[in-house]
């Protein structure tokens, strides 16, 4: 089922083979947030689940096959939590081979499930784009004092474009801007355009969409390139939250250098669809 591409990590994999559930988020058309708890089994970096046609999960996958996901488990002690959070596309599986399989799957993790019919049941993969592991085993961050609730260790484990090449360094550099920002200043808009990437060098920011949670980006943290190789409207919008220095660079000039980089031409949007799982 998965392609070859970037691995995921070892002691990531062994994590999402250990947990049974994940919680998928997922959005309508026009953008309204909708969550739900699915028992799930992996192949590699994909995540398989079943669920009933004609739910909002369903109805917003077909619409809309962008997803984000968690795998977590509840730890009393902070500094024993561990997860994984991920974003993807998904879609229904409809290869009887690969019904087949799935089903296989789910009956080796789970052996305690009813055995039955599988004609009045979709079964879904989320092909994942990113995954971020958080183990804070290693070594919670360092809290600021004064501040409320608890900071988590995190680790980029795995990216469909982790592998793509990197001829071309010095003229990549050469067409990155440095850019100052306040703090509250706002950096890229949810509805926008994709128009440029960027690398936030130091400060922080928070990444924020209408009925979802900020997510905090720090110092080496980058954002923006996949609503650029998708040409999608901005999902949420940046802001900075302490004052910042980032490096920018165009739509046009980033989409350019990745087509030389990987000297694939017209087919460049074909390759990126296949590598997120759309094609």
């Amino acid at each position: 089922m998965t392609e070859t591409g970037p691995e995921i990590p070892r002691h990531v994999l062994e994590y999402v083979q250990q947990q049974n559930t994940l919680t998928l988020a997922t959005a309508s058309a026009r953008g309204i947030p909708h969550a739900s708890t699915f028992l799930y089994v992996n192949d590699g970096p994909d995540l398989c689940f079943w669920g009933q046609p004609g739910t909002t999960t369903a109805r917003n996958m077909e619409q809309n096959p962008a997803v984000a996901f968690t795998i977590d488990e509840y730890a009393e002690d902070l500094a024993q939590t561990r997860g994984v959070q991920g974003t993807g596309q998904c879609s229904v599986l409809l290869s009887g081979e690969q019904i087949a399989r799935v089903a296989d799957l789910f009956g080796q993790k789970f052996p305690d499930l009813a055995p039955g019919a599988t004609t009045s049941i979709s079964f879904y993969r989320i092909r994942a784009a990113e995954l971020q592991y958080i183990d804070n085993r290693k070594g919670q961050e360092q809290q600021p004092s004064g501040t409320f609730g608890a900071n988590f260790h995190r680790e980029r484990a795995y990216s469909v474009f982790s592998d793509l090449p990197t001829e071309g360094g010095e003229e990549i550099v050469a067409s990155l801007q440095r850019i100052h920002a306040a703090a509250g200043e706002t950096l890229v808009r949810e509805g926008g355009p994709a128009d440029k990437f960027l690398i936030l060098l130091d400060g922080e920011a928070e990444v924020v969409s209408e009925g979802s949670a900020p997510t905090r980006l720090g110092p080496g943290d980058l954002f923006g390139e996949l609503s650029i190789l998708r040409d999608t409207p901005r999902r949420a919008s940046v802001r900075v939250t302490s004052e910042a220095n980032l490096l920018t660079l165009d739509r046009d000039t980033f989409r350019d250098l990745v087509t030389q980089s990987l000297r694939i031409g017209a087919d460049f949007d074909k390759l990126v669809r296949e590598r997120l799982g759309d094609s």
